[in-house]
């Protein structure tokens, strides 16, 4: 849960408790007090019935000291015969103390406590959102926005990084568990130059919470706090990480970079073209990762290769329409309404093909976003990520969907999904519904 979240339901939580008890402590004054009141009336108006509940509770006390063995028996008999004369006197002399006695006080009635709880439980909200406003952070309630802050460069000045550093770290003071704070204070400092600070932050935040992407993300950092070399343990950190998911993008991205910043062009060229392999066509980082290959091939002395063909349904053309029907696959994927509440706009829908055994990779492929859905979709030829290998070449294969809230081309859980197979090249009006995370249908 987000820990601002935490924060929000723990005060509302404790203003409550403080609500109640004090309530409670106001009720029983209030009630403790009409007993009082009533009992100071009821001896001003009757003195001797006073009296008389008096010396009561005094032979009780008598009783029990004798069964108790504290008194013997004459020394009871002789207490009770004293107490007796002495509730005489005082009975015969009240109606003289009362002829000359000034009129009581009339007694103090307590009524319950309405007006004081209502004054109470209005005053104790509205004062500590008063303070806190005033002692707190109340931006830090909000880290969405501390978040935008940082992304939007263009707008962000020094003067405001350091603002923002200042405020996130005087907030993990107080909350040194919040991973989000200190990924937000690793990248902020990281904006600044600051490269240590930010690898510290970013290297607590991984110790509360391990992913693969903040580990290459802190590698970089640690980089750039090197001046560039990859030496020690940014590599360590690149390696481990592609020994665990050989495909993960990030880690092959920087790894890349590093090859090539030691003139290490076949090392890059090869974790590039491996990247290269799992990155859809119309990818925004598509093309610049195709540059960076070129740059390599070139360095090499190798003839550089074809440009992929972006994403796209293709425009079906007179005189090639049956040979184009007869290599591509055309259906629809859409989403049942149990999900629809589970899937957000903007999440990234891939429509691929894959070969039905052997290699994973896709031969073609569509990318769109989940607002799409229904979605109509044509993979063919143009599709293709790979000009080397197309979806023609092919005599079936396996038609995937995925949904992705990553935007990653490797599967992430949480996607959902749904696959089809074997379905064999010119096959049209495929129904797809994506129904559960990845699961396939018969």
């Amino acid at each position: 849960m987000n820990p601002s979240l935490v924060f929000i339901y723990v005060a509302i939580a404790l203003i409550a408790l403080v609500l109640i008890v004090l309530s409670a402590a106001l009720w029983r004054g209030s009630q403790q007090g009409a007993r009082l009141a009533a009992h100071q009336s009821e001896a001003a108006n009757n003195p001797a019935k006073a009296n008389a509940a008096v010396y009561r509770d005094q032979l009780v006390e008598l009783d029990r000291e004798f069964v108790m063995g504290n008194l013997s028996y004459e020394e009871l008999k002789a207490a009770r015969d004293e107490l007796s004369q002495r509730l005489l006197a005082d009975v015969g002399s009240t109606p003289e103390a009362t002829a000359t006695d000034d009129a009581p006080a009339a007694p103090v009635i307590w009524h319950k406590p309405w007006l004081a709880i209502g004054l109470l439980v209005f005053v104790v909200p509205v004062s500590s959102l008063l303070m806190y406003s005033v002692l707190g952070e109340p931006a830090a309630l909000d880290p969405l926005a501390l978040q935008q802050g940082v992304n939007a460069s263009t707008e962000v000045t020094p003067e405001k990084l350091t603002e923002m550093a200042t405020a996130l770290t005087r907030r993990l003071q107080d909350e040194p568990n919040s991973m989000e704070g200190w990924v937000m204070l690793g990248r902020v400092q990281r904006a600044r130059g600051r490269f240590e600070e930010s690898a510290e932050a970013l290297g607590k935040a991984l110790a509360l919470s391990r992913d693969d992407n903040l580990s290459i993300e802190r590698a970089e950092v640690l980089a750039q706090k090197n001046g560039g070399s990859f030496a020690g343990e940014p590599w360590a950190v690149i390696q481990r990480v592609l020994t665990a998911d050989p495909h993960h993008l990030n880690a092959l991205f920087l790894a890349g970079s590093a090859s090539y910043a030691e003139m290490n062009f076949r090392s890059a060229l090869r974790f590039w073209e491996r990247a290269r392999e799992v990155v859809p066509a119309d990818s925004p980082d598509a093309p610049e990762l195709d540059r960076a290959i070129s740059e390599a091939r070139d360095k090499m002395g190798l003839p550089a290769i074809p440009a992929r063909a972006v994403s796209a349904a293709p425009e079906v053309k007179t005189g090639k329409a049956a040979n184009l029907a007869a290599t591509s696959i055309s259906g629809r994927v859409s989403l049942v309404k149990e999900l629809k509440g589970l899937v957000a706009a903007t999440d990234t829908v891939f429509v691929y093909a894959t070969a039905v055994s052997g290699s994973r990779m896709p031969v073609a492929i569509v990318r769109t976003t989940a607002d799409k859905l229904p979605l109509d979709f044509v993979l063919d030829d143009s599709t293709a990520m790979n000009p080397s290998a197309v979806l023609s070449g092919m005599g079936e294969v396996t038609v995937r969907v995925r949904i992705s809230k990553s935007g990653q081309a490797m599967a992430q859980p949480g996607d959902f999904g749904v696959s089809l197979s074997p379905v064999k090249l010119g096959s049209k009006g495929l129904n797809l519904m994506v129904r559960d995370t990845l699961q396939a249908t018969p």
